[in-house]
């Protein structure tokens, strides 16, 4: 996450261009349940402004975007690497896209193809970034959920993007400001690495504390899910020595533990 300078986002109170970027291979699958109760509806009731519902529908330029890419790995050629859907105001349909997703794949490889996913998001915040002319600046949120490390590959899908490599492309997401936070069942080293270079100036707040605030709320006490998180889904200054406020109902607890 890289802080936003327009203090701290309320739910629905912001308006905001949402990006998910989810593995899409059965090494995922197992797990996706859990996140997506726990982390991810939390996450999209957020910015909604509570639960979607299928009236919700923000028009074409003036309320919150979500889109959703998924990415495979090597495996799934000819097949293409990346299926992306067009943004959407309705944070209903953004969940039946999610509910929609087919974790199949990627059994015989340890890694993903995520510097194709991030690229095929930052083109997509290219988009926005177009179509919010007219209203001007939005929080900006890329939300990387995976269980594998990235291939030491380039992007090749991406025309705008293509030859970059996965560390390549979240320093652009923390240079463009667009707040970068990382969910997964394991803690990988690898994860870890790209949210700090995402974010260098926060990465030693978030490894001290090991959660992910503010934001939604994660998960409560005793639902079971474990998962490595790190980042923050709404603006925040930057990190202070002072003791932290009492958790709110949109604070995101992610404590990290290897499953």
């Amino acid at each position: 996450m890289v802080p936003g300078s327009e203090g701290p986002a309320r739910a629905g109170s912001v308006v905001a261009d949402v990006v998910f970027v989810i593995e899409g291979t059965a090494n995922l699958g197992p797990y996706f349940e859990g996140l997506r109760k726990h982390y991810l509806l939390p996450a999209i009731e957020y910015f909604n402004g509570g639960p979607p519902a299928e009236t919700d529908f923000g028009g074409d330029y003036g309320g919150t975007q979500y889109s959703l890419v998924v990415f495979n790995t090597v495996d799934c050629a000819p097949e293409s690497y990346v299926q992306c859907h067009a943004p959407t105001s309705s944070a209903y349909e953004f969940v039946t896209w999610l509910d929609g997703i087919k974790f199949m794949g990627g059994g015989g490889e340890s890694c993903s193809l995520i510097a194709e996913g991030l690229s095929t998001a930052l083109q997509l915040f290219d988009d926005f970034k177009k179509m919010r002319e007219q209203i001007g600046q939005t929080h900006r949120v890329c939300l990387l959920i995976c269980n594998s490390p990235p291939y030491l590959l380039p992007a090749v899908e991406s025309t705008t993007y293509s030859g970059c490599t996965t560390e390549n492309l979240v320093q652009q997401i923390g240079e463009r400001g667009i707040h970068f936070s990382i969910v997964s069942p394991r803690k990988l080293p690898a994860l870890r690495l790209l949210f700090e270079k995402a974010a260098p100036g926060l990465a030693g707040a978030a490894a001290a504390s090991d959660r992910c605030e503010p934001g939604p709320e994660a998960h409560g006490a005793g639902s079971g899910t474990r998962a490595a998180c790190w980042g923050w889904l709404s603006p925040r200054p930057p990190p202070v020595k002072a003791a932290s406020p009492p958790a709110s109902r949109h604070t995101l607890r992610c404590q990290v533990r290897c499953c």
